[in-house]
């Protein structure tokens, strides 16, 4: 509150002045709008010849001049040769210092006496307070000696208070409003950047990514004409992937050579790693100095920013050909604020475009993959279809499945090195010799399958088949090591509408399954009227036999914690001992026991087994360790008794884990989120597998509540782990630690596999490197000899 003033023995005139100014007061909403009517409508009515308003910096520490009234006021608001005052210094500093009202009635008795425009032989000065806080001084001087009385103090220091108060709720309607425009500025910003995130997500495409990403710097800053050039690793090209300027115009996706010799003006500042706010005669200097050259229009304003480090910089670029429009620095820090979280945009969405060519195409070979390949099976089946509806007569299609021979034994003989080698000349091979329109594809392993387009006839596709059988089959020299290359092939051919993929795969399957039983090395072709079905059947039996006969039995593919390689859980693994095809997994079994509606079946073997396993051995196991099982379906088996056992107080949930393929996600969304909760409602650890062999489930992760992501042995497996690889990996182990999920990585084969992915913060990891699989009996073995991999 402003300070009392004793007002009984003012005079009635003086009351009216003053009680006129508290009403004026509250019409009056400015500062500089308050002083000048204090000084020139109010404390003018007092007869006074000279007033001077002075208001306190309170940073600077000094007082300055603000409104005047008399000589130092000649016309409107306007103050004659402005001084500052510091604290104490003259009659006003002093009134300041002590925060006390001064009459001196004699200046020349006063030894700190100050003369401003002319000296005059009275002053009186009284402090402006606001709860006892220094506001500014009102001071007034007069020609004769004694002028000011005790009644002049009281009046100024009263209109003084009321002058106090109304700048007080002054300041804080403008510190209220700035703060108001400070925090719609932060929102807009952070609005910006929550939008700079999502595109990454909402964007199928780098070009829309782009365009997007100019339409968010344009909320905040004048973009008319703006681009992105990226650096070549090399250090020798600039990438611009997006460019728009209304004067010179790059082709999407340009590369120009960075010439040391002639930098422009974009090379120049991401080479000096600064950024960089310029007009047109600053251009022009740089220009004259031999600084830069200009390529093109020359801007008015341009402002280029930086990103990135030695792995990956770029830089942004602003520019604006009218005189009128300036960037400033306040453009500049934010620019530079959003440049890192744009250098994170852009390089995750390089990673997303990565993610989608490891979704759609095999790592090892770059053929397309079975997705891609299914995708274009269904537009060839969709083509079929439409030119039956339209009564055209329709070219028709071929679909072969194949197998390199005995590729196992290659693998055996010579190690997986050379046996990615032959995959990777085999497939270059294939392609190579393929018409532009067919499609060549691994389908996973030694498998390959092949579209072959536009066939008039069965005997027209079997020659294809044939010509193309001759490239495949020959003697391959692979590092000094000659391998003689064989195929068996199984082949169906499509003239008709209304047929479906799943259709086609199975009988190709089924005519590939007849060319290895005979023998391998040969082609077989489908045939309605062959017994194949009979066999798929009599496989399926066979498991229900094995599965009844106790002839299934899982293998442990131990897990470590990669920090400090603690044992911490391992993979249960399915296993069938076929006494004609060997050791067979249930990824071979589940396309015939799907087909064959017997998926329930497995998962009732895995519940039986797993619960029998912990049933004997869960007391040898630590509090946190944890056995992880696969389910085909919908794992209501093992729920089932997992929750009758609940109900009887067995705790065996508490040391079990569920994996959920990333396909089952997209296949069935709410079986998935059925299960999980089944899973979660028991204490039951859940995780989602061969996250990264697509970027389909990065969308649910938030709708669906994983405790784990098992990262795709695809990202792992490379015998060199790229920088790509490392940036998909880190982003996948920084996507979980921000949902608070753990992260397993699989398939770690060398200790450089390991040691990195330690280094990217992955929680945990199994593989070959540390331990192959193993029984039952050696994994409790290790528990009680070796829990730690060293």
């Amino acid at each position: 509150m402003p300070a009392k003033v004793p007002l009984q023995d003012v005079d009635a005139k003086y009351l009216k002045i003053i009680s006129e100014f508290a009403i004026d007061m509250l019409s009056l909403s400015g500062v500089d709008e308050i002083l000048w009517h204090l000084a020139q409508n109010v404390v003018s009515q007092l007869g006074f010849d000279d007033v001077v308003v002075y208001l306190l910096d309170p940073a600077r520490g000094v007082l300055m001049q603000k409104a005047s009234f008399g000589d130092k006021n000649p016309s409107g608001h306007e103050i004659l040769a402005p001084i500052e005052l510091k604290l104490g210094e003259g009659v006003v500093g002093t009134v300041a210092k002590t925060k006390q009202p001064l009459i001196v009635g004699d200046t020349r008795q006063f030894p700190n006496y100050i003369v401003d425009d002319a000296p005059r032989l009275s002053e009186l000065a009284v402090p402006m307070l606001m709860e006892g806080e220094l506001i500014g001084v009102i001071d007034t001087e007069h020609p004769k000696k004694n002028f000011y009385t005790s009644q002049h103090e009281r009046i100024l220091f009263a209109l003084a208070s009321i002058a106090a108060l109304k700048i007080h709720r002054a300041n804080n309607l403008v510190t209220l409003q700035q703060r108001v425009v400070d925090l719609e500025y932060a929102s807009k910003i952070q609005d910006t950047l929550f939008a700079i995130a999502e595109i990454i997500f909402e964007t199928d495409s780098i070009k829309a990514f782009y365009q997007r990403l100019h339409a968010c710097i344009a909320r905040l800053i004048k973009a008319d004409n703006f681009y992105v050039a990226l650096l070549s690793e090399d250090g020798h090209t600039l990438h611009f992937p997006y460019h728009v300027d209304q004067y010179d115009q790059l082709a999407e996706d340009t590369e120009l050579p960075l010439l040391p010799s002639c930098l422009g003006i974009t090379a120049y500042t991401l080479l000096k790693n600064k950024p960089l706010l310029v007009d047109e005669a600053q251009i022009k200097a740089l220009v004259d100095q031999g600084e830069i050259v200009i390529n093109g229009a020359m801007p008015k304003a341009w402002l280029g920013v930086p990103f990135g480090d030695e792995a990956f910089r770029g830089i942004l670029v602003v520019q604006s050909y009218h005189g009128g429009y300036r960037y400033s620095e306040a453009d500049q820090r934010l620019l530079v604020f959003c440049a890192k979280h744009i250098r994170n945009a852009i390089s995750r969405m390089n990673v997303k475009a990565n993610l989608t060519q490891m979704a759609l195409y095999d790592g090892l070979t770059k053929l397309p993959n079975r997705m891609l390949f299914i995708d274009r099976l269904n537009q060839a089946i969709a083509k079929l279809n439409e030119a039956a509806e339209n009564g055209v007569s329709p070219k028709g299609l071929g679909l072969v499945l194949l197998d390199i021979d005995h590729f196992k034994a290659v693998n055996d003989t010579y190690g997986h090195h050379l046996g990615d080698e032959l995959l990777k000349v085999f497939a270059q091979r294939t392609e190579a010799a393929i018409a532009s329109q067919d499609t060549i594809c691994r389908l996973g392993g030694d498998q390959f399958g092949l579209l072959l387009m536009g066939i008039d006839s069965e005997s027209e596709c079997l020659a294809r088949v044939e010509a193309l059988r001759e490239q495949m089959q020959a003697v391959l020299d692979l590092g000094g090591i000659s391998i003689a290359l064989s195929v068996s092939l199984g082949l169906v051919t499509c003239f008709s509408s209304g047929m479906r993929v799943s259709d086609l795969l199975r009988r190709g399957d089924q005519a590939l399954l007849r060319a290895k039983l005979m023998g391998r090395q040969r082609l077989c072709v489908f045939s309605s009227g062959e017994q194949t079905e009979l066999q798929e059947t009599q496989i399926c039996q066979e498991f229900q036999q094995a599965a009844a006969q106790d002839e299934l039995y899982f293998s442990f593919q131990p897990q470590y914690r990669l920090k400090d390689g603690k044992l911490i859980g391992a993979e249960a693994l399915l296993r069938w001992e076929h006494p004609r095809y060997g050791t067979i997994s249930p990824r071979r079994l589940l396309a015939p026991l799907r087909r064959q509606g017997a998926l329930q079946l497995v998962d009732a073997v895995v519940a039986r087994l797993i619960l029998a396993h912990l049933k004997r051995y869960h007391g040898a196991y630590p509090e946190d360790f944890r056995v992880s099982v696969n389910l085909a379906s919908d794992g209501c088996a093992l729920f089932d008794e997992l929750e009758g056992m609940v109900a009887k107080g067995e705790g065996l949930a508490n040391f079990l884990g569920l994996e959920i393929p990333e396909a089952s996600i997209v296949a069935g969304f709410d079986k998935v989120r059925h299960c999980i909760a089944r899973a979660k409602s028991l204490g039951v650890l859940v995780s989602l597998d061969d996250v990264g062999a697509s970027h389909a489930s990065f969308r649910y992760l938030q709708a669906l509540r994983f405790d784990r992501l098992k990262i795709a042995q695809g990202l792992i497996s490379p015998m060199e782990m790229a920088y790509d690889n490392q940036m998909i990996l880190e982003t996948i182990i920084n996507l979980a630690s921000s949902l608070n999920i753990d992260t397993l990585a699989q398939g770690i084969e060398t200790r450089e596999q390991y040691q990195t992915l330690q280094l990217l913060g992955c929680d945990y990891g199994q593989g070959e490197f540390m331990n192959p699989s193993v029984s039952e009996e050696n994994l409790l073995l290790m528990l009680t000899q070796s829990p730690f991999f060293r």
